[in-house]
């Protein structure tokens, strides 16, 4: 088995803490949608996707979800910008098995379906931004995992074999696509896992 070199890490629920419940109700205050109903118009379908692969802009994305959710016309991109942002939480824990990594020698990397908007949260934090190497995500790639763009993107401008690099995610699918292309992949679990253990417990 080849040694591994590097670790490339998802960022929802392993470096950041997801709240879409509290994103969907600040964004329900512009609109007669519920925050579910806001839940149901704005994530996993069309806006999403066109967003978090480079389709839409941060501006086209927010008239796709202001016409989506039938916002009031008086609510701006300034406040959605915020408000959009309060999906994402700091998460310290996953922020340390990102450092366990760097102390033990490997490059690190990001690899993650997300829009312009939710990747400012990864160069707002000084861990996430500063000591990963390369960052696949999906916006810039121009496509999302599951497609193997977002690994091969990794490998062409690292130098590495798939081999050599180990991809942690808590989405079972994007693990076996990963495992596909020949990494060692690991599923994580955010409810019960801890992120530095299973660092350690796939390297030994």
């Amino acid at each position: 088995m080849s040694p591994i070199k590097a670790v490339a890490f998802d960022f929802g629920n392993l470096l950041c803490k997801l709240d879409r419940p509290a994103c969907n109700a600040a964004l329900a205050a512009h609109s007669p949608l519920s925050p579910d109903e806001v839940g149901e118009a704005i994530w996993g379908g069309d806006i999403e996707i066109r967003a978090e692969t480079g389709r839409l802009d941060s501006q086209g994305h927010f008239l796709a979800v202001k016409a989506a959710i039938r916002a009031e016309e008086a609510w701006s991109y300034d406040e959605f910008q915020a408000e959009y942002m309060s999906a994402l939480l700091p998460h310290p824990a996953g922020e340390d098995a990102m450092i366990l990594a760097r102390d033990l020698g490997l490059r690190i990397f990001i690899v993650s379906n997300t829009s312009f908007l939710h990747s400012r949260f990864i160069f707002g934090r000084e861990v996430l931004a500063t000591l990963p190497e390369l960052y696949a995500l999906s916006y810039k790639v121009g496509a999302m995992k599951p497609d193997s763009r977002m690994w091969t993107w990794i490998l062409e401008r690292s130098g590495l074999e798939a081999k050599e690099c180990l991809f942690f995610d808590d989405v079972a699918a994007y693990v076996e696509a990963a495992a596909a292309l020949g990494f060692r992949a690991a599923r994580h679990d955010p409810v019960s896992g801890i992120l530095s253990r299973e660092l350690g417990e796939q390297l030994y």
